[in-house]
């Protein structure tokens, strides 16, 4: 750090115990106070909203903000009420004058601004993390500046470490939104600001006041007891793998750890990859998170390994909802297609081709078939994909075509679930599978043939599973004719709560016009559609997966964009206290679970 000295003037005219305000050439100004024999100087700004520290009061070496109480240590620049630190620059006297070093230590601004950034989302202050975050930016150090995400790069990248790292059970829905909203900054979606508060807050939320997480995980090396209980070997991959099955959870995140340091996220792929594509975990959330946290580690690679430890302790606590007995049909069909004879390609680029559209694809008609039996239940699912595997389909090919019926049963789903007071099925149930669908078409293509082609199953069985959640359809009616609608009317009707009348747009457009429309509702989804973070993390992404979906089609049709327009136009009930409470009484009267989709 080169040093920049300026004068401030004579000692004399700092009066003792009193903040003055002093300034540069260029306008910079500075709240100084005079202890003892030397002066303190912050910058004037107070961080909160810029009011002047001069004007405020000075007691015992605190100086406190006039305008919020905020109050500040004068020798240091730490706040002890309120929100963040003030920059505090050096001083010295120099034959009676005083002088002020204006350079700034860019390395201990950057300790000073993270730590900063991550108490204030371990506080939930989703707007002091933002300012600690723009603070970085300024700085002009941020490594983001060919990923779209700009000044917020790095800000960015503190709250992917910090959230894995703080996440008390792992990877979680706070994680998955950041995953998603980088994708929609660097797209040009949404704004990155307005993504960072939404991100910020769905982490801190979940993790307000917590610490990182456990003593395991080989964090810190050296500085735990469990820091170094693995070490490497060449069949880590399994090693994660078997301590997954056993739920030794601090040697699957240690492994995991290790795997990262050594092999890249491509050897994390590889470890979680067979386990996953065993059963459906935790409604689906064992795949979605997997793949949000590729994303993540791939985008942020200075944080992978904790995305990707946190990954693997989500795996670890999940529950495995196909080894339950409601799953007979999906156990069987998995069971069936260990039996398949698939090819075991030797390199991972021969296995992403035997699983991809280079192996047999399905027809028009076979792939309308191919839905209605997904559509008309689970076994009817199962049974239907391992036939088409044993034919010689292509697992992600059979993964498109279950993802649109997905989204056609999400489009399908019948609100009076949700009026219920006996049941806790909701809509944001059914749009597990349309976002399992489209994880497991993801992880499918790194996937070994087996594995994609269980994934297949999984999901088809998920589909199928979800037959209950149908409201009857409606008799069929010929279009109306309608005048084509103006530009942002989409958009209008979404925010107007007309589903009928955004139904009635979407059906005009062609793919192209879809295509705009998903990237037109992205602020809205994102910004507008909920109000707790967890019903925002599901609307971000359904969408994201949606879009997807329809983007990797070869047909696509309106069933993805009318599957999200059903789901996010509609005002949904966030906290619904009169079914919590009625589940709590039945249960406590006849100790039976409430009614569900299966």
């Amino acid at each position: 750090m080169k040093a920049d000295w300026i004068d401030l003037g004579p000692l004399s005219e700092f009066p003792a115990e009193e903040p003055v305000l002093r300034k540069d050439d260029a306008g910079r100004r500075f709240a100084c106070v005079r202890r003892g024999d030397g002066v303190h100087a912050l910058d004037d700004r107070c961080p909160h909203q810029g009011y002047p520290l001069s004007q405020g009061a000075l007691r015992g070496g605190v100086l406190t903000c006039a305008w919020h109480n905020w109050k500040f240590d004068v020798a240091t620049g730490a706040c002890s009420f309120g929100g963040e630190a003030v920059r505090r620059y050096a001083t010295r006297l120099d034959g009676g004058r005083v002088l002020l070093n204006r350079a700034v230590d860019t390395a201990a601004e950057v300790r000073r601004l993270v730590a900063g950034l991550r108490e204030a989302v371990a506080r939930d202050e989703p707007d002091r993390a933002l300012r600690e975050g723009l603070r970085l930016g300024a700085l002009g150090l941020h490594r983001g500046a060919g990923t779209g995400l700009g000044g917020l790069h790095l800000a960015f990248e503190v709250l992917a470490r910090d959230g894995a790292e703080r996440a008390e059970h792992g990877f979680d829905h706070g994680l998955a939104l950041l995953a998603d909203l980088c994708a929609w900054v660097e797209r040009g979606w949404v704004p990155a600001e307005e993504a960072f508060v939404a991100a910020a807050h769905a982490i801190g939320e979940a993790s307000a006041r917590l610490g990182p997480r456990g003593k395991g995980a080989g964090r810190a090396r050296g500085s735990s007891p469990l820091a170094r209980i693995v070490e490497f070997e060449s069949d880590e991959p399994a090693k994660v793998s078997e301590a997954l099955e056993a739920e030794r959870r601090d040697e699957a995140e240690a492994r995991m750890r290790e795997l990262v340091e050594v092999r890249g996220t491509a050897g994390a792929r590889r470890a979680l990859l067979p386990f996953v594509a065993q059963h459906l975990h935790d409604y689906g959330h064992g795949a979605i998170f997997v793949s949000k946290a590729l994303e993540l580690a791939e985008r942020f690679s200075s944080a992978a390994d904790e995305v990707l430890a946190a990954s693997t302790v989500q795996l670890a606590w999940a529950t495995a909802d196909t080894s339950l007995p409601p799953f007979a049909a999906t156990r069987a069909a998995l069971a069936r297609v260990a039996e398949l004879p698939l090819p075991a390609p030797p390199t991972p680029d021969a296995a992403a081709a035997a699983a991809g559209p280079t192996a047999a694809a399905l027809g028009p008609a076979e792939r309308a078939a191919f839905e209605a039996e997904v559509l008309a239940g689970e076994r009817e699912a199962v049974e239907a994909t391992v036939r088409w595997l044993g034919r010689g389909a292509a697992p992600l090919a059979l993964l498109g075509a279950i993802g649109h019926a997905a989204a056609v049963r999400l489009a399908r789903f019948d609100a009076a679930w949700e009026q219920r007071l006996d049941a806790e099925v909701g809509v944001l149930d059914v749009t597990h599978a349309v976002t399992f669908a489209e994880a497991a078409a993801a992880l499918g293509r790194g996937a070994l043939p087996r594995e994609a082609a269980q994934l297949a199953v999984l999901a088809a069985g998920f589909v199928g599973k979800l037959r209950s959640a149908d409201v009857a359809p409606p008799a069929a009616a010929p279009p109306a004719p309608t005048p084509p609608a103006p530009s942002g009317a989409l958009v209008d009707a979404a925010a107007a709560r007309d589903l009928g009348g955004a139904l009635a747009i979407a059906r005009q457009l062609d793919a192209a016009g879809r295509r705009r429309a998903f990237a037109e509702l992205a602020p809205f989804a994102a910004f507008d559609a909920a109000v707790r973070p967890i019903f925002t993390a599901h609307a971000v992404k359904t969408l994201e997966a949606l879009q997807r979906l329809e983007a990797s089609d070869p047909r696509p049709d309106g069933a993805y964009l009318e599957a999200l327009l059903s789901y996010v136009v509609p005002v949904r009930r966030e906290l619904h206290v009169r079914r919590i409470a009625a589940v709590a009484r039945k249960f406590m009267a006849d100790g039976r679970p409430p009614e569900g989709l299966y």
